[in-house]
């Protein structure tokens, strides 16, 4: 039988397992949301998300460049104020380039309100390890505009294309431009359509071109080439 696909490199690696410390075993209710991310990069990893509100902070953790490593589902064993050894799991415990480690705890703000969720953390601060992280951050989804979440998932989606001398060919369009430019203008420029696109916003997430503003991504976006002091 002739074969369907080219045989895989001699350097291919299995995506890594989850680094999570339960994983997701039953759907909580009939609009439940459970799924898995695969991370970009050298070592693909799979990171397993809840709900559609944890689906949403890691794609905004996983599109920033100052986070390094993103870790769901991470336990905390502590002792509450009788004494009672109890578990809890952070949603996500993500890393910083300055190695400062933040446990993220995502609910939404209304049954955050309801069940007293800032007091609990709070608290909770007090009791685990320091080992577990610097600090407790709670998150609803107040704190991630669509906008946000909308072009961080537009940048996993393009950063998983196969690398190619795309970016390089945006890149020199790019220069032959003063000042920012729509994207729409740049991808013509390279003659590429939508792979052109697809190269910018990869860009975009590796900080080698910013856009003005903070809406979503898109043809009218405007763009320009990083300088160092954007680097800073």
């Amino acid at each position: 039988m002739p074969r369907l696909f080219p045989p895989s490199p001699h350097d291919w690696e299995p995506t890594a397992d989850s680094e999570g410390d339960r994983f997701p075993t039953k759907f909580r209710s009939r609009a439940s949301t459970q799924g898995v991310l695969v991370t970009t990069g050298p070592k693909p990893r799979q990171v397993f998300f809840e709900s559609l509100g944890e689906f949403n902070l890691l794609s905004v953790a996983l599109a920033r460049r100052d986070i390094v490593d993103v870790r769901e589902q991470q336990l905390a064993v502590y002792r509450d104020a009788a004494g009672v050894l109890r578990k809890h799991y952070f949603d996500f415990v993500v890393t910083f380039d300055d190695g400062t480690r933040r446990a993220l705890a995502y609910k939404p703000r209304d049954r955050a309100e309801r069940v007293g969720f800032i007091a609990f953390l709070t608290d909770l601060a007090g009791r685990i390890s320091p080992e577990i992280a610097d600090e407790i951050v709670p998150v609803t989804e107040k704190d991630l505009p669509r906008s946000l979440v909308q072009n961080a998932i537009l940048v996993h989606d393009c950063q998983r294309d196969p690398c190619d001398e795309t970016e390089e060919m945006v890149m020199a369009a790019l220069a032959e431009f003063a000042g920012h430019v729509t994207i729409a203008d740049l991808r013509d420029a390279t003659s590429l359509g939508g792979d052109a696109f697809r190269a910018v916003v990869r860009l975009i997430g590796s900080g080698d071109i910013i856009m003005k503003g903070i809406a979503r991504i898109g043809g009218q976006t405007l763009v320009r080439s990083a300088t160092r002091e954007d680097a800073r």
